[in-house]
């Protein structure tokens, strides 16, 4: 038997999908001229590990980010468990944890001013969709 509602939520979301992929395709087709050129350049100048410039902050930024989103997606998907007395977590909510994980990401790792960092904070936590998804 067919789940009448699953299939509805992923059509909906193939949907979603494909109308996002098919606006942004000329950004990412710019995106990839430009880093195709920009790569070109680094190697007949012989400046490839120019590329690389910034590896070490991207990387603990990474760590970091990454880190607190899986700790905290940990945590509260065992709280979730424990506070239900479920063994398992539904699609639902699952989703909820991930964004609630991706919000205390998106709250902890802000590296600016508290001005700046509240500033762009409500954009973080719409981005927190995309890793919940």
């Amino acid at each position: 038997k067919v789940d009448m509602e699953s299939l509805a939520e992923a059509t909906s979301g193939v949907i979603g999908s494909l109308l996002s992929t098919t606006m942004l395709c000329p950004l990412d087709t710019c995106t990839t001229k430009f880093q195709a050129q920009v790569l070109i350049e680094a190697v007949s100048s012989g400046q490839v590990l120019s590329l690389y410039q910034g590896i070490g902050t991207k990387n603990l930024h990474s760590f970091f980010a990454k880190f607190v989103y899986f700790y905290g997606y940990s945590y509260f998907k065992k709280l979730y468990l424990d506070r239900s007395g479920s063994k398992s977590i539904g699609a639902k909510a699952n989703l909820a944890i991930a964004a609630v994980a991706g919000a205390c990401t998106a709250i902890v790792t802000q590296k600016t001013t508290w001005n700046d960092a509240f500033g762009g904070l409500s954009i973080s936590l719409m981005l927190t969709s995309n890793p919940a998804i």
